[in-house]
Parts: C-alpha cells; sequence; structure tokens
C-alpha cells in the first residue's frame, strides 16, 4: 500500500481542459471526446469612440442580425459561441511589429533604426505600470499602453449518440464558422480566424501570470506556428498539458484557483437588472465630468466571459407556453407570469430570438486579500450598470464555474441550471458582446497614433490596401492645437518607414530643426530660404521650350502627354498680371485669356532662339508689348494688353525680380528639401508668395515625371496652408497639377489652421483629398468642414468629441473613405523637442548649448531626454 501510495497523485486540472490538437487543415481544435471541434477567431471591434446613441443602435442591430441569422439551429448538439474580452498589458510585441513595417527600401537605411529605438523607447514609456500620466480630461484614470482584445469561439459538442465522423464534424464547423465570419464582417466587425500558435499564446500567460518574470520582456511567451504542427509533435502530445507550466491547485473552502502562484477566481452573473445599454461593456459613456468605457474600470487581469446557446427557437416557444398555461389563477403573480409570456411570444414573434445565456467575470490577484479587493470592485462596478452578479459567498460551484466558463469547456448536455445559463434575447446579448469599441485603424504601421485607451491606432496613406482613391491629405489644427508636433512626427514616420522624396513648404521656419536631425542621421537635406540675400530663383515658366517644341518627335510617356502646360503657365502668369487683386481679377476676361497664351507661346519661342529652355518673365512681358504694338487690336484691346504687360513687368525688377525673372539652377536631388518662404510671406507679398509656390511645385512635378519609373514615392507638405494657398487661382491650378499624381506616386498634403480663409474656389481642391486629419476642432471650424466636405451626423458628433489637455496629448478626428476614427497624438519626446519654436523653448535652448557647448540639435536632443523623466511631458 505504501509503495502503491507513491503512485497516486492528484486530479489534475489539465484533464480538465477540452482542447487535444489543432488541426490544421481546417483550422479547428480537436475535443477531448476525439469528435467534437471547435474554431477560435479574433475580432476587431466596430469602432464607436466619439460616436452617439443612434450609431451605437446601429451597430448593436447589426450584430444581432448576425446572431440570429449565420448559426444554424440545432436540437441534440446545439452550437454554442462564447465571447472573451480582455486588456493585455504591455506593448513590446506592438512595438516590434511597429518597427518591422515598412518598405525593404526604407529599413535599409539607418533612419529605420534609429526612429526605432525612439518609438520602441517612447511604447516603455506608455506601458509603464501607473500609465504614461494620469487622463483628468477624459477618462479620469491612468492612460496606459495595452491592446483590448476580443476573442470569440464557436463549437458543437457532438452527441454520445451521434454517428457523426470526425471529417463531417470538421466539414460542418467550417461552413458554420465562414457564415458567421461572413455575418460579423458585414456588421462592421473584423475576424481573423486563429491558429494553435494564437491559443497557446492567449492561454500560456493567462494559466502562468509569473511567467514574465522568469522570461526575458523582449522574448514573446509564445511559439511559432511551426512548432505546433502536427509533423514537429511527439506521439501523444495533449495541447492542454503544454498551457501550464507549473501545478494548478484549487482551495474548495475559498474557492480559489491558485494558477502560478496567483489567486484566480470566477464571479457569474445572475441576471441583468435592466435593459443593458448598446456597447455595454466596451462603447464610452458619459459618467459625471469623465468618458470611459465600462470595462475601463476593471481591474487589471478581469476578462469578461458570455456564453451563449443556440437552441432551436419552437423548443423555447414551447417551454414559454408551458410557463404561460401553467400560470393559472387571479392572483397579481399569476397576472404578470401570462402577461410577461405574452410580451415574450411578441418579441420572439418580431425576430428577436430568446436564447440561453451564461455570463460572468475572471479575476485575478497576487494573493487572496488583492483577488478579494479586485472582486469587490467588479461587483461595485456591475451593480452600477444594473447587472446582478453573485456574492462569493453564495456562488456554491466557485471552482467549476471557473472551469466551465473556460473557453470551449461548456457543455450544453448538462442541465442549464448547473451553468447558471438565463434566457436572454438576442438584442440584449448583442449589447453586451464586446463587439464595439475604439478604433484601432487597419494595422498597417504607417503612421501610429493611439486611442483614448492606449492602444496603437495604425493606418497607411500610402498602403493600397489602405486607400480607395489617393493618399492626398489635409491636416487641420487650430492655433495651440499641436499642429506643428504632429507634422514631425507624421514627416520622421514617413521618412523611417517608406523613405519618400520628401518636400516641405512652410511660411514659419518651423522644421530647421527637423533638417537637422535627418541630416545627423544620413538623411540628405536641401534647405531654400526666399530671403533677399540669398541666392535662390524659382523661374515660374520653367520647361517653356515645351511649348516651343511641340511637334518634336521626342516620345513622351503618358502622363507628360497628359499635361496641360499652356493651361498651367496661363494660371500663373494670371496671377503675376493681377496681383491677386479681387478687382482686377473681375477685369481679366476670355479675350485677355487667350493673349496671354499667346504671349506664353511667343515668350517661350523667343527664349529657344536665345539659346535658354525657360521663359523668364521679361518674355511674357515683351511679347504682350510687341501684341499691343502690332496694330492688330484697337486702341483700347492694345491699352488693355500694355496694362498686362505692366502688371507682368512687376515681377521682373526688385525683389520679384531676383527671386522670379532669372534661370534658376538645377536643385540637388536630396531626400529631403525645405523650402522657407521667408520674406514673402510677410504682409504685402501675397502674389509674389504665390508665384513662389506655384514655381516650386511645378520644379516638383517636373522631378516626379522624370522619376515615375522608380518605387520610391514622394510626399509634398505645405505647412500654413490658410496663408499659402487660399488665392482663388492657385487652387485652380494645385488641381490641375497633381490630378495625375496617383500615377506616378507623389502625394500633396496640405497643413492650415482653419479653413475659413479658404475661398470657395478650394472646394475642388480639398474634395480630392482622400484623408483629413482634423485636430480639436470647434463647432464653428466643423461647420467650415462641411463647406468642403459632406459630413454624416456620426462623424459630426466625432469631430465634436476631440478634446485636449495641455502638456499631456491632443485628440484628433482621421476622416478617410475607408476609415473614420478619433486618435490621440502623444508623439515621442524627440518629435516634441524638434517642434519647439516658441520664444521661451528657443530660449531654453540657447542656455542648454550655452552650458554644455553643444549644438542646437544636441539640446533639443537633450530637452527630449529631460521630458522622458517629467511625470507629464508636453504635447504642444
Amino acid at each position: 500500500a505504501t509503495v502503491a501510495g507513491l503512485y497516486e497523485r492528484e486530479d489534475s486540472f489539465t484533464d480538465l481542459l477540452p482542447w487535444v490538437e489543432y488541426i490544421e487543415d481546417t483550422q479547428c481544435f480537436l475535443l477531448e471526446d476525439g469528435v467534437s471541434v471547435g474554431a477560435l477567431l479574433e475580432l476587431s471591434p466596430v469602432a464607436t469612440d466619439g460616436r452617439g446613441e443612434q450609431f451605437l443602435a446601429q451597430a448593436r442591430d447589426a450584430v444581432q442580425v448576425a446572431i440570429n441569422d449565420s448559426i444554424p439551429e440545432e436540437s441534440n448538439a446545439p452550437w454554442v459561441i462564447q465571447f472573451f474580452l480582455q486588456d493585455d498589458p504591455g506593448l513590446e510585441e506592438v512595438a516590434r511589429q511597429i518597427n518591422s513595417y515598412g518598405s525593404d527600401f526604407a529599413r535599409s537605411h539607418e533612419y529605420s533604426a534609429t526612429f526605432g529605438t525612439e518609438m520602441a523607447r517612447h511604447v516603455q514609456r506608455i506601458s509603464k505600470a501607473d500609465g504614461m500620466f494620469r487622463d483628468e480630461r477624459v477618462t479620469g484614470a491612468p492612460w496606459r499602453g495595452h491592446l483590448r482584445r476580443v476573442r470569440t469561439t464557436i463549437y458543437r459538442r457532438e452527441d454520445e449518440h451521434s454517428k457523426t465522423t470526425p471529417e463531417q464534424a470538421e466539414r460542418r464547423l467550417d461552413e458554420v464558422v465562414r457564415r458567421w465570419e461572413i455575418a460579423l464582417k458585414s456588421a462592421g466587425v473584423g475576424v481573423r480566424r486563429c491558429t494553435a500558435a494564437d491559443l497557446h499564446s492567449w492561454l500560456v500567460p493567462w494559466f502562468n501570470p509569473c511567467l514574465h518574470e522568469s522570461v526575458q520582456v523582449s522574448e514573446p511567451a509564445t511559439v511559432p506556428d511551426e512548432q505546433l504542427e502536427q509533423d514537429c509533435l511527439p506521439f501523444g502530445y495533449d495541447f492542454a498539458e503544454g498551457l501550464c507550466l507549473s501545478a494548478p491547485r484549487s482551495d474548495a473552502q475559498t474557492g480559489i484557483w491558485w494558477l502560478d502562484g496567483v489567486a484566480h477566481s470566477f464571479i457569474p452573473v445572475l441576471a441583468l437588472r435592466q435593459i443593458p445599454r448598446a456597447g455595454h461593456f466596451t462603447s464610452e459613456r458619459f459618467d459625471g465630468e469623465h468618458r470611459y468605457t465600462l470595462f475601463d474600470r476593471m481591474p487589471e487581469g478581469a476578462v469578461l466571459s458570455i456564453t451563449a446557446v443556440i437552441r432551436p427557437q419552437d423548443e423555447v416557444r414551447n417551454h414559454i407556453a408551458r410557463v404561460k398555461r401553467a400560470a393559472v389563477g387571479d392572483s397579481a403573480e399569476a397576472t404578470l407570469t401570462r402577461e410577461d409570456a405574452t410580451a415574450v411570444e411578441r418579441e420572439m414573434a418580431q425576430g428577436n430570438k430568446l436564447l440561453p445565456v451564461a455570463m460572468g467575470f475572471f479575476v485575478r490577484g497576487r494573493d487572496e486579500q488583492d483577488l478579494t479587493r479586485n472582486m469587490n470592485v467588479v461587483h461595485s462596478l456591475l451593480l452600477s450598470s444594473g447587472v446582478q452578479p453573485i456574492i462569493r459567498d453564495a456562488d456554491l460551484m466557485p471552482l467549476d464555474n471557473y472551469v466551465r466558463s473556460l473557453p470551449m469547456v461548456f457543455d450544453p448536455a448538462f442541465p442549464a441550471s448547473a451553468y447558471r445559463l438565463r434566457l436572454t434575447f438576442s438584442r440584449h446579448l448583442s449589447s453586451v458582446v464586446p463587439t464595439t469599441g475604439r478604433s484601432r485603424g487597419t494595422g498597417h504601421s504607417g503612421i501610429v497614433f493611439f486611442n483614448r485607451g492606449a492602444e496603437p491606432l495604425a493606418f497607411d496613406p500610402l498602403h493600397p490596401q489602405d486607400r480607395k482613391k489617393n493618399a492626398h491629405m489635409l491636416i487641420l489644427g487650430p492655433t495651440g492645437a499641436g499642429k506643428s508636433a504632429l507634422l514631425v512626427y507624421l514627416m520622421q514616420q514617413m521618412i523611417a518607414r517608406h523613405r519618400p522624396r520628401l518636400f516641405i513648404i512652410e511660411a514659419g521656419g518651423s522644421f530647421g530643426l527637423l533638417g537637422e536631425h535627418f541630416q545627423a542621421n544620413d538623411v540628405s537635406v536641401h534647405r531654400v530660404c526666399l530671403n533677399p540675400g540669398s541666392d535662390v530663383s524659382l523661374p515660374p515658366f520653367a520647361g517653356a521650350s515645351e511649348l516651343a517644341l511641340g511637334d518634336s518627335s521626342e516620345p513622351a510617356s503618358s502622363t507628360t502627354a497628359d499635361r496641360d502646360r499652356l493651361g498651367e503657365m496661363e494660371i500663373i502668369a494670371r496671377i503675376m498680371i493681377t496681383g491677386g487683386e479681387a478687382r482686377e481679377v473681375e477685369k481679366l476676361g476670355r479675350s485677355d485669356r487667350l493673349v496671354i497664351r499667346k504671349a506664353l507661346q511667343e515668350a517661350a519661342a523667343a527664349a529657344v532662339r536665345k539659346g535658354r529652355s525657360t521663359a523668364l518673365p521679361q518674355d511674357v512681358a515683351s511679347a504682350l508689348r510687341t501684341l499691343a504694338r502690332s496694330g492688330e487690336f484697337h486702341a483700347a484691346r492694345a491699352s488693355r494688353i500694355a496694362e498686362m504687360a505692366d502688371g507682368m513687368a512687376l515681377f521682373c525688377s526688385g525683389i520679384a525680380g531676383h527671386f522670379f525673372n532669372r534661370e534658376g539652377e538645377e536643385w540637388p536631388d536630396a531626400d529631403v528639401t525645405i523650402l522657407e518662404m521667408g520674406l514673402l510671406a510677410r504682409e504685402g507679398y501675397s502674389d509674389q508668395l504665390t508665384v513662389a509656390y506655384l514655381s516650386m511645385m511645378n520644379h516638383i512635378n517636373d522631378l516626379v515625371e522624370r522619376r515615375q519609373f522608380e518605387s520610391r514615392p514622394t510626399i509634398v507638405i505645405t505647412d500654413e496652408g490658410h496663408i499659402i494657398t487660399t488665392h482663388p487661382l492657385l487652387a485652380a491650378y494645385v488641381v490641375k497639377i497633381t490630378k495625375m499624381w496617383r500615377k506616378l506616386g507623389a502625394w500633396f498634403w496640405i497643413a492650415t489652421q482653419n479653413l475659413a480663409d479658404f475661398p470657395e474656389e478650394s472646394r475642388k481642391m480639398l474634395s480630392m483629398m482622400e484623408w483629413w486629419l482634423c485636430l480639436t476642432t470647434p463647432k464653428e471650424e466643423v461647420n467650415e468642414i462641411g463647406r468642403f466636405r459632406e459630413l454624416t451626423d456620426a462623424q459630426r458628433s466625432l469631430l465634436l468629441s476631440a478634446r485636449k489637455e495641455p502638456g499631456k496629448y491632443v485628440e484628433g478626428v482621421l476622416l478617410s473613405d475607408s476609415l473614420d476614427g478619433l486618435f490621440r497624438n502623444v508623439p515621442p519626446s524627440l518629435s516634441l523637442a524638434l517642434a519647439m519654436t516658441e520664444k521661451q523653448e528657443k530660449a531654453a535652448r540657447r542656455r542648454i548649448m550655452d552650458e554644455h557647448g553643444c549644438s542646437e540639435l544636441e539640446a533639443a536632443e537633450r530637452v527630449a531626454r529631460e521630458l522622458e523623466r517629467e511625470p507629464d511631458s508636453p504635447s504642444r
């Protein structure tokens, strides 16, 4: 007996787990009976942050349709669907994914690794245990990086008398899962079919919560898919046995499971005390001063579990009918029961299915005291939201409930009372399942922001799957909204992940430090400043020789052939002649435009005769005067042409002549070109500013045409668009010149403080932009956006919901044809430091330079490191 006792062992926790193996061919998990199979899927919820109740109700109704219509009703072996919601702390794996994203051309460059290191440091700060900062303005809670994961399982446990073969069970599961996927996607929910590695990486940290203490943070606690393939597994391998790395134990007295030395328990839900709101656990609600989701307040490690059995509705109707018949007599209880049964029958007749549902929360704590404290928090939150939990002392089967609520463990063959199943309308079920949440973007990490829950929100305008029309972008941010920091962060990400040719046209000298930063990391930079002492020439009619050589036999690309060079130059000439003055523009008629075109052609021919490829303003003015004296026109008409020649002549001398009436030299082919408008951005130079901008756009267009067969994209960023691009004729020119850029891989981005200064003529220019980034837009600015872009009620609500908290974050809204979402701009400290252009910020850098004898860029880097040590870094 003593020897036999040595071979005795306690009951095994893993024997209670159902997963035997993963069948790769059919993407399903074989359960312990050897026939039943199940599937695991990960969901990307519908983004509802910032939306109103109507949007939430529509999202709920769409999920209800998916539940009602996609899963068949079976009598003997009903289908079971489960939902699990939890927050995965830390973003280390996300940081690895972000830094591995991008083109091979970009990732092979030094800057990709440099910025990747900066992003990894930034993500680590966000993932701190106490959060990067406390969000007092919106959620009232610490802002800590995490990933909110939603998983669903679907399976059916075959009846013990069933003659179904494993192959038949697998085929049937695959059919139902495909229908379930299609239905969820139709409801706007993203779906991904999971593998053995996904289940392993989910449950190993669950059952071994102290694993991170013995494994380096940089090492993911997962195994690759190939290690879980059948060919790599030994005979008799049991999937469940590989999930627990230490021996779990249970305490029947306290109802606690001890997994890896951590206390675990389960809180079952007894009933819903009131009708749940759409997105009950995962959609934001106002609570006094703050806006947050119910799950935001749950303790760390909490997991929501919802199990629904798809029972045949005729069986449920029969059950309701029996209840109704049993309610005899005139007592108040009997009368109410009959009325309730009648109301239920009416709801079911309208398509609101009645399903057996069990719900509860997995909770854990460092020890029994911590577990009790966390369970009390969950109890309090549930009671305040109309959900009735079962208190710990009243739960007769706490250990059983924990196991039965795990993925694919539930067996509907057991009595419903054993699982505390409650009949629940599918509409109410759709309100509590976690299919709504905060926006997380498309997952393509070209541009990475965060949402209010500190989850990464990623998208990539340059990725063909993310855009429907183009990657043109408008960036809208009022004064103080952090537009400069946003632009610096955007440009750093683009260079790190795509390394485009980047052209920055600005009016305030905001990106000088960024240029130095790029240069210090082996990114070539060409800087041009339009000040009187600078030797810069921007001839507005560069390439005019093509007008004179229009019959050249040289072949042209299709894109070049599609250009209307004469039309483009006519727009520039009209701006130069009128100076952009409204009265002068109104005087310019169709006959004047004909004369201008003729003068441009004559000027081009004259330039070619002189051996120049560029027609200068003096050539155009001379051609106009020649036409005025030709005798071809009557006196009044000749006088008008002479006036136009005088208008053009203003660009032939002085500062204007210095910039525009000289042949330009070809600029170097740099990675980044920064054109600062300098003097021309001041009051009184608006006409010259416009001409300089058009000349630059003409230069860029010629470049992208020459480089169109390269894979490298081009991005043209215009800052202070409300100063530079508000001329009525300029918008027409931009549309004309950029309409073919999609074929050339060139994208036009414009940043501005407001849209009020943009004339109606800018409608076509702004409406062609698929991507709009709008920072903290007040109501009047939302109305201005409505002038140029049609907004739905949900989009207006989204725009008005954006907030900012100085020193912490600025919120904005992304609008595109494929994605709408609320984001938070919390850039890395280096991005903030490079964007600091206020007087006191410059003075602080100067003090560091004097103290340490360093350059301004090194001073900015020191400022960045100092920001990382502060609890609340400024986020201008």
